[in-house]
């Protein structure tokens, strides 16, 4: 029997996102994540989650001195800041 290996919420929203070419809602890039089976959620606000998330990995690769990947671009819309250079 094989497992699936689901992506982190923060690895699929960078792969959805780099796919579609613009900013997105963390609601429709979850819909698109579990519709994709990307990844597995058992709790009732994933969106929630996943903008969480995404704050984290920002404040941590501030703190480690990295490149950003994900950009606010209004209050739960999220692209990429490769896209600004």
């Amino acid at each position: 029997m094989t497992t699936k290996n689901f992506l982190s919420k923060t690895e699929a929203a960078y792969k959805i996102l780099k796919e579609k070419k613009s900013p997105l809602d963390v609601k429709e890039i979850i819909k698109i994540a579990l519709e994709r089976n990307l990844i597995t959620t058992k709790g009732k606000t994933p969106h929630s989650t996943l903008r969480v998330d995404i704050y984290l990995e920002n404040k941590r690769r501030k703190k480690q001195k990295k490149g950003l990947r994900f950009c606010q671009e209004r209050s739960a819309i999220w692209g990429l800041c490769e896209w600004k250079k």
